[in-house]
């Protein structure tokens, strides 16, 4: 963090985590709106989502649009030196809860998926070539209460149940996988505010309220 060399490195993580979904769902409005929802009556609002999901049932999909940002467990508990990681990914955080209430005009709704430790096979052509396989640790048995590290898997399956819930938007750290920051915190002996499962189903009224 000393380092005056870091701004460029700290630069690099905003446009990465936080312009970069910005200026990507900016561009996808068009083509995921349903209508300007908020500029009617709350009659003709109910009336053209269900005309619009009757008329288009493929791309309506039950649920209505949905925008999903990545986010990461850092946004709570960090390490040293991860300033611009961790400060770029609290912000997405704001992002999507800012973004669900814009987006809610359009019929859109915006979430977030917060990993912890996720283990891949590996990260690179190589890998992919030596058939290389995951090895859990011990260590990623006793940090978290899931008895293992996360799995490519399950940041899917949690993306398959925001894309189907039709009731949940605005979740800025929707899904927080395994408490791992709970675990962690508790070995170290240090506080973590944050570090439970954070699904609110209320259709976003807490964000405009």
């Amino acid at each position: 963090m000393e380092d005056p060399d870091t701004i460029t490195q700290w630069r690099a993580y905003l446009d990465t985590n936080l312009t970069a979904p910005f200026a990507m769902s900016q561009a996808c409005i068009p083509l995921m709106s349903i209508s300007d929802i908020r500029a009617a009556s709350p009659t003709s609002r109910r009336h053209g989502y269900e005309n619009w999901k009757a008329a288009d049932p493929a791309r309506a999909g039950g649920a209505g649009p949905c925008i999903i940002n990545i986010n990461s467990f850092r946004a709570q508990v960090s390490d040293p030196d991860q300033e611009g990681y961790a400060a770029s990914k609290a912000g997405q955080r704001g992002l999507t809860t800012s973004m669900a209430v814009s987006a809610s005009r359009w019929g859109i709704r915006v979430n977030s998926i917060s990993p912890g430790r996720i283990k891949v096979a590996h990260e690179c052509r190589e890998g992919d070539e030596q058939g290389q396989s995951v090895e859990y640790t011990d260590d990623d048995v006793d940090t978290h209460v899931a008895n293992r590290a996360g799995k490519p898997e399950d940041i899917a399956e949690a993306a398959a149940y925001l894309i189907n819930a039709g009731f949940v938007t605005g979740q800025g750290s929707c899904l927080l996988w395994d408490l791992f920051c709970l675990c962690r915190a508790a070995h170290l002996t240090r506080t973590c505010t944050d570090c439970s499962v954070d699904i609110t189903v209320d259709g976003g009224v807490v964000i405009t309220k």
